[in-house]
């Protein structure tokens, strides 16, 4: 009697184990977005937990990951894993799937929020992956720039320009912003906004886009927000091509304010990097 193949290859599926992310708008690089649960490799085909794992995309390219131990169950490691965010563009909500096949590989199968597969590299320029650490939160600047060779002299000068220019109106926002940073009170050209707070902004805020784009930084950043009594709070402000939002520190700010859905915050820009939050409360 001849074997079925096809039957064959349900078997050898139903042995692999399988979990999955959505790359929520928040930190991508943080413990949450890097975690493994304990229970995949536990009924996985693997005798022992591997040191590092290849991560592995339907048109062959594949990244080595190393993997750490964390509150009893496994991360991956932070460069390894930004390294494959940043390479294939993600960040905007992504579904990811991430099959083990043995040997150490994991099959990783990316859905865009369309519910779309990516079957083949995405051809976007730039993407700013968010960095965790409260010691090293530093802006990275991941930049993948195409230009014809005619033309990249004029785009140096451009950007140049466009650097001056940011420069200048940095200066124009201090002069105004003057000795006058926690007071209720400011100058009326002070660039602000307002938000009734929703149950999602408890975790994550997003910056209204027009603002952002008129006001805030052009790519990911940390941030200062003071209450009107002086005190301080840093935030990331995360930024990519959709979405520009406060990500870590925020929840932390939100639980220190007191944050209730129904509240109406007041952001107030007292420097490029800087600014001041008034709450007022709901009723109970």
């Amino acid at each position: 009697m001849g074997r079925n193949r096809a039957f064959g290859k349900i078997q050898e599926d139903r042995k692999k184990t399988s979990f999955f992310k959505i790359l929520a708008d928040e930190d991508l690089s943080s413990e949450a977005m890097r975690f493994n649960p304990q229970k995949f490799w536990r009924g996985s085909v693997c005798k022992n937990i591997p040191h590092k794992v290849i991560l592995k995309v339907v048109w062959g390219r594949s990244w080595k990951v190393k993997l750490s131990k964390f509150m009893g169950s496994y991360l991956m490691e932070k460069n390894g894993w930004e390294k494959f965010l940043y390479d294939n563009k993600l960040g905007d909500r992504e579904f990811l799937t991430f099959t083990n096949e043995g040997n150490n590989c994991l099959t990783v199968n990316i859905f865009e929020k369309n519910c779309k597969e990516i079957l083949q590299p995405q051809r976007t320029t730039t993407t700013v992956i968010a960095s965790s650490s409260s010691k090293d939160v530093k802006k990275e600047e991941m930049s993948c720039v195409i230009a014809e060779s005619t033309g990249r002299g004029a785009k140096r000068k451009n950007k140049r320009a466009e650097e001056e220019e940011e420069r200048k109106k940095s200066k124009k926002m201090k002069k105004k912003a003057g000795n006058n940073v926690y007071g209720a009170s400011s100058s009326s050209s002070a660039a602000t906004f307002s938000l009734t707070i929703k149950q999602s902004h408890l975790l994550v805020l997003i910056i209204p886009n027009d603002f952002a784009k008129m006001h805030m930084p052009k790519k990911t950043a940390k941030l200062i927000i003071h209450d009107p009594k002086g005190k301080s709070w840093k935030v990331v402000y995360f930024c990519s091509n959709k979405t520009k939002i406060f990500s870590s520190g925020w929840r932390i700010l939100a639980r220190d304010y007191g944050l209730a859905v129904g509240d109406v915050c007041t952001f107030r820009l007292i420097k490029p990097k800087e600014m001041v939050l008034q709450v007022s409360h709901a009723s109970p």
